[in-house]
């Protein structure tokens, strides 16, 4: 009984504790993302569907989470601009980055795909098949290469 409530004045503590940090997430319907991340999964993945939202609120800042049908992995700002697209088990259709990206990357990389892109405020950041993670500056311009 004694470790009962131990585990329970434990529980409520550590709930405290997030809910004091500002770090708390729900999980939402499709229709509740903001209407440009609704707009974003509907142009870019017209096949597919949202199986599972989530609004997530950390240091002050609202954000959303989705997953889709086919495994893609989104994050979102609060105002819906996306934050990451992870096609894990695919690649990333046409016209999520920049067109100066693709072009340098048909170059630079040639026949190489996109699976996995996040958006950041200095730029880009880009994963390709071949286990490479590319940094682009905002502008589209290649930064440098990591070997994951």
């Amino acid at each position: 009984m004694r470790a009962l409530k131990s585990m329970t004045v434990l529980a409520t503590m550590v709930a405290s504790l997030l809910l004091l940090t500002g770090c708390a997430s729900s999980r939402i319907s499709y229709r509740r993302l903001p209407a440009e991340a609704r707009t974003f999964i509907e142009r870019y993945f017209p096949t597919e569907s949202c199986v599972y939202a989530e609004r997530e609120r950390d240091d002050g800042r609202r954000e959303y989470e989705a997953k889709l049908s086919n495994g893609t992995d989104l994050e979102f700002h609060g105002t819906g601009q996306w934050k990451k697209v992870d096609c894990g088990y695919s690649f990333l259709p046409a016209g999520i980055v920049p067109q100066a990206i693709i072009e340098d990357l048909a170059v630079r990389y040639p026949g190489a795909k996109i699976y996995k892109a996040k958006r950041e405020r200095g730029g880009y950041e880009i994963k390709i098949t071949g286990g490479l993670e590319l940094i682009y500056s905002a502008d589209g311009t290649f930064v440098r290469e990591d070997r994951s």
